[in-house]
């Protein structure tokens, strides 16, 4: 409501009598009364029209906070718009553009001719929006056109008053003139995009009025134009033209498709560099995918698995080779003479606990096998035990797929759960991290240090001239070892603590102890025959050295005609694992202990582990006469009761023509060749031993 003091009102647009009058037949607002130091005031909409246009004309700037805080007043937040155009979808139909069966898409000039039936009629960025999910508009737009929705409906509520003929009248002609005067203002407070043209801004409501929001989505956010690659088949030729194996440059593509286009009926227009840059920056999936390779895709534009590490040791094991970046030199003979090769580099095979990136095994070879990783292992298992005082097997094991058919059964050995990556997949393998930790750590301020992969930045490679001045001073073979070898110890040195630490946090469930038949037969080597069990047990040879091993076990030598393969392991020969074909029996042997013949040379623990083995034998031989005792006792009986069974009469009382049943049954029973009365003899079993 805007208001006018009484000395800006009289007696220039008003007469003192005038508007006493009006005041007092009611026709004539006073909003403050005068007196007291006060100056009475009065309600400018109250005044008669042509009082009212005078203050108007006089005061303009009052004209124009009327109009728009009038409106302002009306204006309340669309929630329904807001949540309208935070959704709106680029690229897709619109509520009332789908119930009204969608708009018709025409063809850029030229291509008029009607699209065959069955054909899509998606335009080119259509398509590409809806591969996309579509875009959304920016926020500032979703703001404007929400304010813009608010803005038309204050002024349809405005409208229809005037439209029922409450308040002062005005034609309709004033009234979007007002409304149009007042957009100015109301930008301060409700950003809008609506026209200051009462003609536009009329002809804008009545389109709002007809299509709803979707009205207010300027059409330059889908103008398809200038478009040219428009229809299904121009898109796919395309597609194929940028997703080449060899990468072809955005001019010879164009090329390409100007060749197809031309032989086209009608022709499709042609093409530049600039449109095939633009359309490729749109694809960047597919384009990603045919010009790099699925495995550059899966890695730089598939969704990523985020992991965390173990809690604990031993929970999880991450092991691979690497061609260490540390050069050597090698002499080498050949027919031409003796030459000397600087570019050699050694293979380190690692097993990483990932708890805490501590190498809990390795192995160095000059190149990746299955023994250099099964020496790994083995170096972990025996580390294991130096750590906790007893050899521990992890519950996963991670590798990569060399060899894996073949290494699948050592790895399931050496821990609970297998678990390969993916091929091509060297992110999932954290200790190809490791392994640039230790080149970026250790090796890089080493003197023969080879430098990064050749995919890496030239200018972040090693000066090669000063490597080629410095090659003599490489070491050899065994030095490049030593060199590794001290990497890796001084890794343990590090991180022995902080493993120690995590490993109170190891559940009890998961310390899966390795026993010394589970180590030999994972890790141990093998002769080349089998061997058979003899009187004094079985004796390989080993290392070159006849070897006698035995064990307590009474089952063992039931087995006396088996075939055994043999276990061992080279730097502990104190027991070996014996097991048949197919591992089906196991037995852990020990070296057999050498008495002394001289009862004058026997100890204490010579005495000790002779009467091991009198006690051995003594069980041994109590429990065969047991055996053949219980043998001859169930002979006996089933004998008897086979003798009996022969006579009838025995279990039958049948009488004979005069009424006895004694007498014939004697008879059959002496002619069986035992009485009635026959008894068995007891049999003195200690006769077998005497």
């Amino acid at each position: 409501m805007s208001s006018i003091n009484h000395k800006n009102l009289v007696p220039d647009v008003i007469s003192y009598e005038t508007l006493m009058k009006l005041c007092q037949r009611g026709k004539v607002r006073r909003v403050v009364m005068g007196g007291n130091g006060r100056e009475a005031m009065y309600d400018v909409e109250s005044l008669p029209v042509r009082y009212r246009r005078e203050v108007y004309r006089r005061y303009p700037d009052l004209a124009e906070r009327q109009r728009s805080e009038g409106l302002m007043d009306l204006i309340e937040p669309n929630a329904a718009a807001e949540h309208y155009f935070a959704t709106y979808l680029l690229g897709e139909p619109t509520t009332e553009e789908a119930s009204a069966g969608g708009a018709k898409e025409e063809l850029k000039a030229g291509q008029s001719k009607e699209l065959k039936a069955g054909q899509s009629k998606e335009l080119k960025a259509g398509q590409s929006d809806e591969r996309k999910g579509g875009r959304h508009l920016p926020v500032a737009k979703q703001r404007e056109y929400a304010n813009n929705c608010a803005i038309l409906d204050a002024i349809d509520r405005q409208l229809a008053k005037l439209t029922c003929g409450d308040g002062v009248k005005k034609s309709k002609t004033e009234f979007w003139t007002e409304m149009a005067e007042s957009m100015p203002r109301l930008k301060e407070r409700y950003p809008n995009s609506l026209p200051e043209n009462a003609r536009s801004l009329q002809r804008k409501y009545t389109l709002y009025k007809r299509e709803g929001f979707a009205s207010m989505v300027h059409k330059l956010y889908q103008n398809t134009n200038a478009t040219k690659i428009l229809t299904e088949e121009q898109d796919a030729v395309l597609l194929v033209l940028v997703t080449q194996y060899n990468n072809l440059e955005d001019t010879r593509i164009a090329s390409l498709y100007n060749s197809i286009a031309a032989s086209q009926s009608p022709c499709w227009s042609t093409i530049t560099a600039s449109t095939v840059r633009k359309w490729r920056k749109s694809h960047p999936q597919e384009t990603a995918y045919g010009r790099l390779g699925a495995t550059k895709f899966k890695a730089s534009k598939s969704m990523q698995v985020r992991r965390s590490k173990p809690t604990a040791p031993f929970l999880h094991w991450s092991l691979d080779g690497w061609t260490a970046e540390l050069l050597y030199q090698k002499r080498t003979e050949r027919k031409s003479g003796t030459v000397v090769t600087y570019h050699n580099r050694l293979t380190m095979v690692v097993v990483l606990d990932t708890s805490c990136d501590y190498p809990m095994g390795y192995a160095i070879g000059d190149h990746e096998t299955p023994e250099l990783i099964k020496e790994a292992l083995r170096n972990a298992a025996l580390h294991s035990r130096e750590l906790t005082g007893e050899m521990l097997r992890a519950c996963q094991i991670q590798s990569d797929r060399y060899a894996i058919k073949k290494m699948s059964e050592l790895y399931s050995k050496a821990g609970q759960w297998v678990t390969p990556a993916a091929a091509r997949n060297a992110k999932a393998k954290p200790i190809e991290r490791y392994f640039g930790y230790l080149n970026n750590t250790y090796c890089k301020v080493l003197h023969n240090w080879a430098g990064y992969g050749i995919t890496t930045d030239p200018n972040k490679q090693p000066n090669s001239e000063a490597k080629n001045a410095l090659r003599h001073c490489f070491p050899d073979e065994a030095g490049c070892r030593q060199q590794l070898m001290g990497i890796i110890e001084a890794e343990r040195a590090q991180k022995r603590g902080e493993l120690l630490e995590l490993l109170t946090r190891l559940p009890d469930k998961y310390r899966l102890p390795m026993t010394r038949a589970d180590y030999l037969l994972a890790y141990g080597e093998t002769t080349s025959r089998t061997i058979q069990l003899e009187g004094c047990g079985v004796r390989p040879q080993l290392l070159g050295v006849r070897r006698a091993y035995d064990t307590f076990d009474p089952t063992f030598r039931e087995h006396a005609d088996a075939d055994w393969s043999v276990y061992y392991d080279p730097d502990d020969l104190s027991n070996i694992l014996v097991t048949t074909e197919g591992d089906t029996r196991r037995y852990l042997l020990e070296e057999k202990y050498v008495q002394p013949m001289a009862l004058a040379e026997q100890s204490a623990a010579d005495r000790e582990e002779l009467a091991r083995v009198q006690a051995y034998n003594k069980a041994q031989r109590e429990s065969v006469e047991e055996r053949i005792m219980s043998a001859h006792e169930l002979v006996h009986v089933a004998l008897e009761e086979n003798e009996v069974g022969k006579n009838i009469l025995n279990r039958l009382m049948l009488l004979d023509s005069k009424g006895q049943h004694k007498d014939e049954r004697s008879l059959i029973n002496s002619q069986l060749g035992s009485g009635e009365e026959a008894e068995f003899e007891e049999v003195d079993y200690d006769l077998f031993w005497k």
